[in-house]
């Protein structure tokens, strides 16, 4: 099985033009913030990112693909339907940034065993934060984490802070993939 990017992809991910200036969840400006919604509202764009994502976690041991909500919820449905149509049923779950207290109450979106092994997927990774609350989460309700999976790696520490929590970061692209798409601030 092969895992390399499928060709064009990037390019295609790049006419979305996805990297705009934006401000991560600590409050710093970035000229070339990564707004996945970009990406994962396209349909044919989001399908192939998913089939890439599905190929590198289908031969895995894991119960269950989950993502944090928004971005991360949506890209992991798209993982778990391309997991679906290669013959694996891979369950999908949100995590929620806030325990809900109604409805199905908690962190995640549904129930799940105690014990359940989950790939966790979002669409970038840049210091790690997300992707390290989602880890802590998942592991308070007694989960294992089998890895992470994002589109793209923005190399600012996630890797060596996802590392530390013992989880291994892959991603499909690196920033570096798509210097010719980014913009510095004036």
């Amino acid at each position: 099985m092969s895992t390399a990017v499928p060709e064009g992809l990037a390019a295609a991910v790049t006419a979305l033009r996805p990297f705009v200036d934006g401000r991560r969840e600590n409050g710093e400006l970035l000229a070339d913030y990564f707004d996945g919604h970009r990406v994962l509202g396209d349909p044919a764009v989001l399908s192939a990112l998913a089939d890439a994502l599905a190929e590198r976690i289908a031969g895995l041991d894991v119960d269950c693909v989950a993502g944090e909500a928004v971005a991360g919820s949506s890209l992991a449905t798209a993982v778990s339907l391309a997991l679906h149509r290669g013959g694996r049923s891979v369950p999908v779950r949100a995590l929620r940034r806030e325990p809900k207290s109604r409805g199905v109450p908690g962190v995640l979106s549904a129930h799940v065993p105690e014990g359940s092994r989950f790939a966790l997927v979002d669409d970038v990774a840049g210091t790690g934060a997300c992707l390290e609350r989602s880890v802590r989460r998942l592991r308070e309700l007694r989960h294992e984490i089998v890895g992470a999976w994002v589109i793209v790696d923005r190399q600012d520490g996630a890797a060596a802070r996802l590392e530390g929590l013992g989880v291994r970061l892959s991603a499909l692209f690196t920033l570096n993939d798509f210097s010719t798409a980014r913009t510095p601030l004036p």
